[in-house]
């Protein structure tokens, strides 16, 4: 998802996470905040980088568990298919 590059608390207000909502929303608002004074440039690409850690390892944790479930599906069907009938 695009979201969890650009606007990480969308993303998990979009995968209803709200604690990781509220915490990335309070860590861009600052970001941006930080961001317009000039002076903490750096301290807002730092918060803004975390956030994106944070949405991108949590999409990646969501794609990972629906191929592990998707396998074990599979893998289910198949046993089942083998077991004799009775």
């Amino acid at each position: 998802m695009i979201f969890a590059v650009f606007i990480p608390p969308i993303y998990f207000l979009l995968n209803k996470r709200i604690g990781m909502f509220l915490l990335t929303s309070v860590m861009f608002v600052f970001a941006l905040g930080f961001a317009m004074t000039g002076i903490l440039l750096p301290v807002s690409i730092i918060m803004w980088i975390v956030a994106i850690f944070l949405a991108a390892r949590d999409l990646g944790r969501r794609k990972r568990t629906e191929i592990m479930t998707q396998n074990a599906e599979l893998i289910a069907t198949k046993m089942a298919e083998k077991m004799p009938k009775q």
